[in-house]
């Protein structure tokens, strides 16, 4: 049986005398200046909705926090309650118009338009329509048109269970509590949800 040492060796010999190959890349791609400020705009946009964000995150999780503490731990009578809960629904409300706010500002970004793009509707997506910056705002706008008559109906709703009682107060101000921070939740859900992260 022949040996096939000799053989690798010569083999091994001879790629390693072979010179390395050149590898002379791509030429570096040079944009030109209305590319570079498309380039520019889509980070500034990015960085805008990065911001907002962060800034809705902050509103939502410093209102969940609160939630968690509880309100009012100290009132012990009705008066004290509804002048503890007027104080908290302040806090609230500030939270969720910060929040909204910033949801609302984030929809209405504009993409800029790539060099050689025209301006025009946007392409459907593989379920239906894309929706443009100013219809995502003005839909927006009707689902928050929308629940605001239902929270004033259902908290009504809650302090008339008391008959014209003390307690109808507190327990109104407590559904309203509870429903705004529900409302910041469901809106969390369908802006920034896991589908979206």
């Amino acid at each position: 049986m022949r040996s096939t040492t000799p053989i690798c060796c010569c083999l091994l010999i001879s790629v390693q005398l072979l010179p390395a190959p050149q590898n002379p890349g791509r030429p570096k791609k040079i944009l030109t200046p209305e590319q570079q400020a498309y380039q520019r705009e889509l980070k500034q946009l990015w960085a805008e909705r990065q911001r907002l964000r962060a800034q809705a995150k902050q509103a939502f999780d410093a209102e969940m926090g609160r939630e968690k503490a509880g309100d009012c731990p100290s009132a012990r009578t009705n008066y004290d309650w509804n002048m503890c809960l007027s104080r908290e629904a302040g806090v609230t409300d500030g939270n969720y118009k910060t929040f909204a706010e910033a949801i609302r500002s984030d929809l209405g970004l504009k993409e800029p338009l790539a060099p050689g793009e025209k301006a025009g509707p946007l392409p459907p997506g593989p379920a239906g329509p894309q929706l443009t910056p100013e219809e995502n705002l003005a839909e927006f706008d009707r689902l928050e048109a929308a629940w605001k008559p239902y929270l004033d109906a259902a908290c009504t709703a809650t302090f008339h269970q008391f008959g014209g009682g003390t307690g109808g107060p507190p327990a109104a101000g407590e559904c309203r509590q509870r429903m705004v921070r529900e409302h910041m939740r469901e809106l969390d859900q369908i802006y920034y949800g896991p589908l979206h992260r």
